[in-house]
């Protein structure tokens, strides 16, 4: 994929994080426009499904690849980096009975072959869903956004598991997709750019709304100029009402 069109969906990452990070999830949850919160959720969902496929595109080589073998490294990669998340969600918790539920190594998640890894892969979002609202969950990585991703990677797998492994993924057909999804992506949270301002009341949801206005610099991570100020990928944390 093109540095353009990942520094496009860095961005969007950046500001689903700041959202749902532990910071600012009081300003905007059960608040008013309560709109932001529903299509927070959609724009997370619509970033997994994004997110998974970018990652077979830079699976492929030479303009095509196995779409099973691409599709199946992605799946492993997103149920391991959630499954580590769940992990310290839980022993920090004290849950050690679902923590041994998800307690996966990446090897032993790449042992795992066809219908046996969306199994298990599939439990792991399932546990996933059901911790993503406990406190602390997110701070932790167990997000909408992983969970969508882990999400879109298991259908993604599912649908190509059963195919001979010569059939192969068009890149170029795949980057022409991902450059519509993310232009849909940008068009959502330029809708949301309009409820965040209406947080601007308070001095909380103005930190809030400052903070969003930077999270949506695009930034080039690729090494080339920059056509905009840098911004951090995460913002810092607003200081306390004591020490502002």
């Amino acid at each position: 994929m093109n540095s353009r069109l990942q520094n496009q969906l860095n961005m969007v990452g950046a500001c689903i994080t700041l959202a749902q990070s532990n910071d600012y999830q009081s300003i905007w949850k059960n608040q008013q426009p309560a709109d932001f919160g529903t299509d927070l959720d959609t724009l997370a969902n619509a970033y997994g499904a994004v997110t998974a496929k970018a990652a077979q595109v830079d699976a492929a080589t030479g303009g095509a690849s196995d779409a099973k073998a691409a599709a199946e490294t992605v799946l492993e990669d997103a149920a391991y980096v959630l499954a580590r998340a769940l992990a310290n969600h839980f022993k920090k918790t004290g849950d050690l009975d679902r923590r041994g539920k998800i307690d996966y190594s990446k090897s032993e998640i790449v042992r795992l072959r066809a219908q046996d890894l969306v199994t298990q892969t599939t439990a792991i979002r399932d546990v996933a869903q059901s911790a993503a609202n406990e406190a602390g969950a997110a701070g932790r990585g167990v997000t909408a956004a992983s969970i969508a991703a882990l999400t879109a990677a298991i259908a993604a797998y599912s649908a190509v598991m059963n195919t001979p492994r010569g059939q192969i993924v068009n890149r170029s057909a795949l980057l022409k997709e991902i450059e519509t999804d993310i232009a849909g992506l940008l068009d959502q949270v330029a809708s949301m750019d309009d409820l965040v301002v209406q947080f601007g009341a308070s001095p909380a949801g103005e930190r809030f709304a400052q903070a969003w206005k930077s999270a949506r610099i695009i930034v080039d991570a690729g090494g080339g100029r920059e056509t905009t100020a840098p911004a951090p990928a995460v913002p810092p944390a607003p200081s306390s009402p004591a020490s502002a």
